[in-house]
């Protein structure tokens, strides 16, 4: 995540009041605090590592206040876009842009403020409690002195509240499962507040069931606060379900973008995965499901080339 900072002195009472996690309430993510609409491109953007391309040429508006997830197979060049574009990688050509200018001239803590990174392997200082961690998210928009307002303290326990990660706020982060982890990260992310959100895998370490939790968090960000979302997904059909627009990569370049009905088809997963598979409705939201062809466990007379799209 953009903007660290040392953790904040333990209180003189030696902890924290206990928090509720909310069983029977949507979670309060700063809807009375609008994301304001921003522009994220990139321009004939050529990233990678030394004099290694691996992104090549790419030319992506994001589309603003909407979620956008990037997919493809291993070492397309997705969380090398994703790094990119939060300017955690210089571009080796071409442009990452926000609002028209390139994020390398502007300075840090106002980026900081627009926009938000939540990497796919965050590590945290050892021994920092979970809540100082998610504290730090509030670091770009403290005053002067780097006192944190009343205000912060309620956007910091409404982001352990939402990830349900409330009970752990005392626990230190080291101290936690993959899992446990995993969710801070994402309520350091939502306590930081920025107006575009990427997110690299944000769904790793987690059981399906908090998967879907995560993912249902973004939404009711995105919907909520208008938060621009971007992130990569390794799950085809998740990304199908909850994602407005699928941005397809294969060998560092854009094969695809566009909405998922629009353009998750066999012919893609083939061409992206080099996978057959078979394109249904998806029962719970009626947009597309991937049914994967192996060369085992697939149905007699069910063949590689027949048509079956929704």
């Amino acid at each position: 995540m953009i903007a660290l900072r040392a953790p904040s002195a333990p209180s003189s009472s030696g902890g924290r009041p206990a928090l509720a996690a909310p069983e029977d309430r949507a979670p309060d993510l700063g809807g009375e605090d609008r994301a304001t609409p921003r522009e994220l491109a990139a321009r004939a953007l050529v990233a990678g590592y030394g004099s290694r391309e691996v992104v090549h040429g790419v030319d992506l508006e994001i589309a603003t206040g909407r979620i956008t997830a990037i997919i493809g197979a291993n070492a397309s060049g997705k969380s090398t876009l994703l790094k990119t574009a939060a300017r955690v990688l210089p571009p080796l050509d071409g442009a990452v842009l926000l609002d028209g200018e390139e994020i390398s001239s502007l300075p840090t803590r106002e980026l900081a403020t627009r926009l938000g990174l939540l990497p796919q392997h965050p590590l945290a200082p050892e021994g920092i409690a979970v809540a100082d961690l998610v504290a730090r998210g509030r670091h770009p928009h403290e005053g002067i002195f780097g006192r944190r307002s009343s205000a912060d303290e309620r956007i910091v326990e409404e982001a352990l509240l939402a990830t349900r990660t409330a009970d752990l706020a005392d626990r230190a982060v080291d101290e936690l499962s993959g899992g446990q982890r995993q969710r801070v990260w994402i309520a350091m992310a939502l306590a930081q507040r920025t107006d575009i959100l990427l997110l690299d895998e944000p769904t790793t370490y987690l059981d399906l069931a908090h998967q879907i939790e995560v993912l249902d968090l973004l939404v009711d960000l995105n919907a909520s606060r208008g938060t621009t979302i971007v992130m990569v997904l390794h799950d085809l059909n998740l990304a199908a379900r909850y994602a407005d627009v699928l941005v397809a990569m294969k060998d560092g370049r854009i094969v695809a973008d566009g909405a998922p009905a629009e353009i998750l088809d066999e012919a893609l997963v083939r061409e992206v995965f080099a996978l057959d598979s078979r394109v249904v409705a998806d029962p719970v939201s009626g947009g597309p499901l991937i049914v994967p062809i192996g060369r085992h466990r697939a149905t007699m007379g069910i063949g590689a080339s027949a048509g079956m799209g929704i």
